[in-house]
C-alpha cells in the first residue's frame, strides 16, 4: 500500500517534499485516520527497508558476480585440462607413429641392402665373366701375332715386339 509513496530520488528533503505533494495539505488525517506523524515514520520505515534492501541486493549480486568468476576459472581449469589429455593422447599417437615408420624404415633398408649385395653379386659374376673372355681374347690374339710373319723381312715378330703391341691394346 505504501509502494505508491516510496520516491525514486535519493535525499531526505526531496522525499519529505514529494511526499507532502503526494498527501496534500488536506489528505493526511482526514481520509487515512492516521496523523502525519504516523505517515512520516512509516514512510521512514519505508525507506530504510528499501535501503536494507538495495544492501543485500548489491552484497548478493557481488557474491553471484564471484561464483561466476570462480566456475569460469574452474571451466577454463577444465579445458586446460582437457586440453593437456588431448595433447597427451596425441603425443601418444605420434609416438606410436613414429615407432612404425621407424619399423617401415629398418625393414626397407634391409630390404635394399640385400638387393643391393645381390645387384653386387651379379656385377661381380659379369665382371669376373668380361675379364675371363677378355683374357681369352689377348691369349688368341697373341697366338696368332705369334705365327704371323713379318711383311718386309719375311721373319715371325719377336716376342718382345708382340707383347709390347698386347699391352698397348689392353
Amino acid at each position: 500500500p505504501y509502494s505508491a509513496l516510496i520516491p525514486q530520488s535519493s535525499g531526505i528533503n526531496a522525499e519529505y517534499g514529494d511526499l507532502e505533494e503526494h498527501l496534500g495539505p488536506d489528505d493526511s488525517a482526514s481520509q487515512t485516520g492516521l496523523d502525519r506523524g504516523q505517515l512520516l515514520e512509516k514512510y521512514q520505515l519505508a525507506l530504510n527497508e528499501r535501503d536494507k534492501i538495495l544492501s543485500q541486493n548489491g552484497q548478493l549480486q557481488h557474491k553471484i558476480a564471484e561464483y561466476f568468476r570462480k566456475k569460469k576459472g574452474a571451466d577454463e581449469r577444465q579445458e586446460v585440462e582437457k586440453s593437456v589429455t588431448d595433447q597427451e593422447q596425441r603425443y601418444t599417437k605420434c609416438l606410436q607413429a613414429l615407432d612404425e615408420l621407424e619399423m617401415e624404415n629398418t625393414r626397407v633398408q634391409r630390404e635394399a641392402e640385400m638387393r643391393i649385395s645381390e645387384e653386387k653379386d651379379k656385377m661381380e659374376e659379369k665382371k669376373s665373366h668380361v675379364d675371363e673372355m677378355t683374357s681369352q681374347y689377348f691369349d688368341f690374339k697373341k697366338g696368332v701375332a705369334k705365327q704371323a710373319v713379318n711383311s718386309r723381312s719375311g721373319k715371325p715378330l719377336a716376342l718382345r715386339d708382340i707383347d709390347q703391341y698386347v699391352m698397348n691394346d689392353r
